[in-house]
């Protein structure tokens, strides 16, 4: 007799004492920034009508919640599904953008083949207590989300209570394992940016800290090889199952490139003379109200992202932030033989210090790591 994964990963246990962590989790461990975030707690009631059961996930500018719809209900309709994912933007990050950003997704090409792999928003709403818009999708059926929504409703969930008594909850990771849709979709474009066919490139400050490409950190005009970039560290990830370059935090917490350089220059080696060249022809670059992550109003990228970065002999200024480590091939261990192999080539394709060394998406399909068969 066949088994039900959910029903049997799902059952709801005994009540227990929820575990709670001796150490910052998640979103808390960004004392600078929590001040920014809802206190969201699982079945408080948002918009009178979603009320939340569990956390889903988070990241610099929100935090991601499954809720129950309380307006669908058997005997009566409702235009949205019974469970619903809320995305609660911080409030120092502003939400209609990332919403111009879908809407334009959307309306460009409604037929286009990649849009099934993007998650729309269903509706959108605002918090008395929050000054940005809450995006709502949804993550899966009802049929496969019941059992993991029952599984919460019923648990105690582990969480960091800090000193002030502000509570942080830990993202349940485990629905990924839920049956549904075995593809991926794109759902979080509140750092993305529009770059239309007949842009060259920007300057604009994008893409998440651990995901930044190089040319972004050092102020340089940038292109659509920046997503290519991006595309291998976010494989790297799944494939490893931790980020290649994680350790972008400085002293007081915060995202520090000097860190984030040093970081890639002890996993990918040192960067190219001309990448240093074109940093330092780039510094006064001037831009207009233009503020830093930190408050600081700058005048150009560089100064933005806290450079200079290299002194006048293409040597990093922080040299006593590189540290001995391991290179990609030692660090890669969860594959192994050909597939290994056809994997680094693939990566050392996409995470290379020059943009216009990476390969384009219809070359990287070309792949043997894609084409080959067992």
């Amino acid at each position: 007799m066949p088994c039900d994964w959910t029903q049997l990963c799902f059952q709801a246990p005994r009540r227990e004492p929820a575990h709670v962590f001796p150490e910052p989790v998640e979103e808390a461990r960004w004392t600078e920034r929590l001040k920014y975030f809802h206190p969201t707690e699982p079945g408080q009631i948002l918009n009178g009508k979603f009320k939340t059961i569990a956390k889903l996930g988070f990241g610099r500018g929100s935090t991601v919640w499954l809720a129950e719809n309380l307006e669908c209900k058997i005997w009566s309709t409702s235009k949205l599904p019974r469970y619903v994912s809320i995305k609660i933007p911080a409030l120092d990050i502003d939400a209609s953008d990332e919403i111009g950003f879908l809407k334009l997704i959307l309306n460009a090409h409604p037929s286009h083949e990649g849009l099934k792999y993007i998650r729309v928003p269903l509706d959108t709403f605002d918090l008395q207590d929050i000054k940005d818009d809450n995006i709502l999708t949804s993550p899966m059926t009802e049929s496969d989300i019941k059992p993991f929504a029952n599984h919460c409703k019923a648990s105690a969930q582990p969480r960091y209570i800090g000193k002030d008594g502000r509570v942080t909850y830990a993202s349940h990771d485990e629905i990924i394992g839920i049956r549904g849709s075995p593809w991926p979709r794109l759902a979080d474009f509140n750092t993305c940016f529009p770059l239309l066919p007949d842009d060259f490139c920007s300057t604009a400050p994008i893409q998440s800290d651990v995901y930044r490409a190089p040319e972004v950190i050092l102020g340089i005009p940038w292109s659509y090889k920046v997503d290519i970039w991006n595309l291998g560290l976010m494989m790297w990830s799944l494939v490893q199952g931790t980020d290649l370059f994680d350790g972008s935090v400085g002293d007081d917490g915060e995202y520090d490139a000097h860190v984030h350089l040093a970081q890639m220059i002890t996993t990918l080696g040192r960067p190219p003379p001309l990448l240093v060249k074109r940093e330092r022809l780039c510094r006064e670059n001037k831009q207009s109200d233009l503020v830093s992550p930190k408050g600081k109003e700058c005048e150009t990228m560089n100064e933005y992202w806290g450079g200079p970065f290299f002194d006048d002999d293409g040597c990093m200024i922080r040299k006593d932030l590189i540290k001995e480590g391991k290179m990609v091939p030692q660090l890669l261990t969860e594959l192994t033989n050909e597939d290994k192999t056809q994997f680094l080539r693939l990566l050392g394709d996409m995470i290379k210090w020059l943009p216009e060394r990476r390969k384009s998406a219809a070359e990287l399909l070309k792949h043997p790591f894609f084409t080959h068969e067992d």
